[in-house]
């Protein structure tokens, strides 16, 4: 055997499994390794070459050029494929990244590899997979969807903790907003709860009417099942009582009084106190709400005073199977005060126009009265006058007769002259 083929066979069988040997005990799972095994396949090729040369003399140098190049191109190959190629892969993709392209991907080849290519390739890997879950993060929060959730990479993942702190102030901001929403809702509703009652009040005059329409809208539009409005009445002897003037599906038990005194029971102590009455505890058998089925006692009650400034002119009674919010109850407290002033109004315009009709009445009594004391006055007039003329005629006939009494008063004078002489004559005949 030629010590060629000896020094190949010692190159191949026990330098190059050596050397692989001892770099892969070394550097296994490293590039260091695929670059050394690149770099011994130059080495072996060319060190064969070299001693090719040396064997067969000076005058075969002519080969040893295209095989060194071929060596080179061996291991060039070999360090493209397991070093360049995987970190121009990675390279390609880092630029991806960099302009903003996450739908990247690395060579499922590069992942598999457990050297630091690998573990490049598997970090770069699992970087794109948390900025998509970051992307994904941000685009739900963008859409509004706040409850989505992401994890922390670590504590210094600075990135994820300002997306997670701008989900908080934005879930902040979006309570806030919703709550201007709903306030913003809530007064509208009381607007227009208000706007639709006042179209009430200006419609109607009469009291009772007035009450039961302000009392039903309440009822329907505060979305509870009874009411009751009691007025103030005010007797002779100025004793004032709650009278129950309008109700809307009531049906009392146990206070089926109607007309409450100042002080008497929860009626009595709302307008006596003056403030608003809250209960979400009904005494048993206080109300009961009934329908076909049967009844039962409302989960919540609002007494309302109506209030004239300082003055209480009555109360009103809601009941309902609902609780009474706070902008309900407001609303209620607002309405009562436009309530107390068109029942005033109303009140007051009945007692004018009561009065009113009553003057009306009593002028056209004192119109008749003057009539008949003018027809009596022409009367007593004409017999006034009737009496001054017959006066005047008895006047007349009393002068008449007077001159006619002076006539026969001389007449019998004359007659008595008369007498005197015809008896003197006699006595002076005897």
């Amino acid at each position: 055997m030629s010590n060629l083929w000896i020094f190949i066979l010692v190159m191949t069988l026990g330098f190059l499994p050596i050397s692989i040997f001892v770099y892969w005990y070394k550097y296994r799972g490293t590039v260091i390794y695929k670059t050394a095994f690149a770099i011994l396949i130059t080495n072996l090729i060319v060190g064969i070459a070299s001693f090719s040369v040396g064997h067969y003399g000076i005058i075969h140098l002519l080969w040893y050029f295209p095989v060194g190049y071929i060596a080179l191109l061996i291991g060039n190959v070999l360090f493209k494929k397991f070093v360049q190629r995987p970190i121009k892969g990675s390279i390609e993709v880092l630029k991806e990244i960099t302009r903003g392209e996450l739908s990247a991907e690395i060579n499922s080849e590069f992942l598999e590899s457990n050297d630091e290519i690998g573990q490049m390739s598997n970090t770069l890997n699992e970087m794109i997979h948390n900025l998509k879950e970051t992307a994904e993060f941000a685009r739900q929060v963008g859409e509004g969807n706040l409850d989505h959730e992401i994890n922390l990479l670590s504590e210094d993942d600075h990135l994820r903790q300002a997306l997670m702190e701008m989900r908080e102030k934005l879930k902040d901001a979006a309570k806030l907003q919703e709550e201007k929403r709903i306030d913003e809702e809530k007064r509208s509703w009381a607007n227009e709860g208000l706007a639709k009652l006042n179209e009430i009040l200006r419609k109607q005059d009469d009291v009772s009417e007035l009450s039961y329409q302000i009392l039903s809208f309440l009822v329907n539009y505060l979305n509870a099942n009874q009411g009751g409005i009691f007025i103030r009445n005010t007797d002779e002897e100025n004793n004032s009582v709650l009278e129950l003037k309008s109700f809307y599906a009531f049906n009392r038990r146990k206070y089926i009084k109607k007309v409450f005194e100042w002080g008497e029971g929860l009626v009595g102590n709302c307008a006596m106190e003056k403030q608003t009455i809250h209960l979400t505890e009904i005494p048993q058998n206080y109300i009961q709400i009934t329908s076909g089925l049967g009844g039962s006692n409302p989960k919540s009650l609002l007494l309302v005073p109506m209030k004239m400034e300082k003055e209480v002119l009555g109360v009103i009674e809601i009941a309902t199977f609902n609780e009474f919010e706070a902008h309900q109850i407001a609303f209620l407290e607002q309405a009562s005060l436009s309530i107390a002033s068109s029942l005033n109004m109303a009140e007051t315009n009945k007692r004018t126009s009561e009065l009113l009709e009553k003057t009306q009445q009593q002028a056209e009594e004192m119109a008749a009265q003057e009539e008949e004391m003018r027809q009596n006055m022409e009367e007593l007039q004409a017999t006034q006058e009737e009496s001054s003329r017959r006066a005047e005629e008895f006047e007349m006939q009393f002068i008449e007769l007077q001159d006619l009494n002076d006539e026969l008063q001389r007449k019998l004078e004359h007659a008595e002259e008369k007498i005197q002489e015809l008896e003197s004559k006699l006595e002076k005949k005897k």
